[in-house]
């Protein structure tokens, strides 16, 4: 039997997926709890002879991340998960309903700042009875907060900046994530914690994602093709001609057929969704951007107003 594609079907593979809801595995729980239980493992391993100090690492880390968690789920994030690094801390994603400046900004913050405040209590506490203990507390909540603050990426205080002032500016955030490589690498030989280096490789990983994403965008460019909308925005034309380009431009969609689409391709609409620009909703004016800034850079020179008077042994007691 002769096989023949009808007139309809050729017509689907013009026609643009409809766009889901990405759905994670059921074993995000799961995969949490684990990431925990290996975060602690490898603390312990370290910090066996002073449990002290794995409780207060582990207390400062879950209190930042709750803090992002919270604030995603409170502006309405979709698949809002928690996942912890060893040695490094630990993170939360999610999918924004809409973007928006102003609730990525504060998501940002929402981390680094109730910890920071509860440092400044605990370090308030410690003035009053000078137990070391407070003083402790105080140490943990304050520096590993400051030093998500520092102004590289992917720490809140890198992704703060990029979202206030680099987001479209291409050659700005490739040059701002090489100087945050430089920085990172040199922190980590300053301070011989080579657990720094593997943020390095992570900026390196996500030059390389960026550097690949505004080629894409180069090239529509040349074709006059628009790419600062919504997917849904899109036409069918818009869907293939930008997903054209993108197969020849991208190497993991090299196994797609630059002239058919299926309903099955998943891979081709989230990398799509990384190339669009919509539009932003709640953007911040200046005058707020001033504010932020101030906000902080005053958090990050705390660890220097605070603690600089005062003696490191009470960490050791």
């Amino acid at each position: 039997m002769t096989n023949v594609t009808s007139g309809d079907e050729t017509g689907l593979h013009k026609k643009k997926p409809v766009q889901t809801a990405f759905v994670r595995s059921r074993h995000t729980l799961l995969k949490t709890i684990i990431s925990f239980i290996l975060y602690v493992t490898a603390y312990y391993y370290f910090f066996r002879d002073n449990l002290k100090w794995l409780v207060i690492l582990t207390g400062v880390i879950l209190l930042h991340e709750a803090g992002h968690f919270i604030a995603m789920k409170g502006f309405g994030y979709k698949d809002v998960r928690l996942f912890f690094i060893p040695f490094l801390g630990a993170f939360v994603s999610g999918e924004p309903k809409t973007v928006s400046q102003r609730q990525r900004i504060v998501t940002l913050l929402a981390g680094p700042l109730p910890g920071m405040l509860a440092g400044l209590l605990f370090f308030i506490l410690f003035l009053q009875n000078q137990q070391s203990f407070y003083y402790q507390l105080s140490f943990a909540l304050v520096m590993l907060n400051a030093f998500n603050l520092l102004p590289v990426t992917p720490l809140d205080g890198g992704q703060l900046l990029e979202n206030l002032f680099l987001r479209t500016g291409g050659r700005i955030q490739l040059a701002f994530l090489i100087a945050s490589a430089i920085l990172l690498f040199y922190l980590a030989v300053y301070t011989h914690n080579y657990f720094i280096v593997f943020l390095v490789w992570l900026i390196v990983i996500r030059y390389r994602k960026i550097s690949s994403i505004y080629e894409v965008r180069n090239a529509l460019d040349n074709d006059n093709l628009c790419y600062k909308k919504n997917y849904n925005e899109l036409t069918d034309e818009e869907y293939v001609a930008i997903r054209r380009i993108m197969i020849k431009h991208v190497e993991a969609l090299k196994q797609y057929n630059p002239e058919i689409v299926s309903s099955g391709e998943e891979d081709v609409v989230a990398y799509l969704n990384k190339i669009l620009i919509p539009p932003v909703q709640n953007e911040i004016g200046i005058r707020e951007k001033i504010i932020i800034v101030v906000v902080w850079f005053v958090l990050l020179v705390i660890p220097f107003i605070v603690y600089s008077k005062y003696s490191v042994k009470h960490l050791v007691t």
